[in-house]
């Protein structure tokens, strides 16, 4: 099955997706991928920490029910990924002050000029970020292109230290990972040499 690489977030149809609000699991910490791909990341997660509930959300319709099925066979009941578009709808897909940790994991560059109004990570996406976070919570960036690295800082930033703190030093990159989980992306990049720009910020 061929899956599309990218897919444009701006396009009518991907505005309008018939989301509810999702029903988990009380008591268990719950971490979301934004861009969740094939899922490895969460996968990997709810194998090291089982306890918590995992959610990613991806655009590819065909990406999504690719990584359930893959979840079912090994029996990750607590991974699931949801078919949503991160730029409208986590209000809906979320509680406020229900989500511990946020991943934003090699969000799409868009690099041509007249597409870099489809990158999602910025001011707007870290306000919506901040309201669905529990106190304390946290959202961790990664990303091989600088750029992107900066915007994600940047933004960050802006409500430091009214909302968030660094958990490096202020616009300091993360040395390395703080978990043993891996994205595809991630992995890649890793093994071919390519510089990973890490960030992280926790919700005061």
């Amino acid at each position: 099955m061929r899956i599309r690489q990218h897919v444009n977030p701006l396009r009518s149809e991907y505005l309008r997706i018939p989301v509810e609000r999702l029903c988990l699991p009380a008591g268990r910490p719950i971490e979301v991928e934004l861009g969740s791909a094939e899922a490895l990341f969460l996968m990997e997660r709810a194998t090291h920490e089982p306890d918590g509930s995992y959610i990613g959300v991806e655009l590819r319709r065909d990406m999504v029910e690719q990584a359930n099925e893959i979840c079912a066979v090994k029996g990750l009941k607590q991974v699931r990924s949801v078919f949503a578009n991160i730029s409208v709808d986590l209000p809906r897909l979320f509680a406020p002050a229900s989500v511990r940790r946020f991943f934003i994991n090699f969000p799409d560059p868009y690099f041509k000029s007249k597409q870099r109004k489809r990158r999602v990570v910025g001011v707007e996406l870290i306000d919506q970020l901040a309201d669905l976070l529990v106190p304390g919570g946290e959202i961790h960036v990664a990303t091989d292109i600088f750029d992107i690295a900066l915007d994600a800082m940047a933004a960050l930033e802006r409500e430091t230290p009214r909302r968030f703190v660094s958990q490096r030093e202020s616009w300091g990159f993360l040395p390395k990972s703080v978990f043993n989980a891996r994205s595809w992306r991630e992995r890649h990049c890793e093994e071919a040499g390519i510089r990973i720009w890490r960030l992280a910020y926790r919700l005061i």
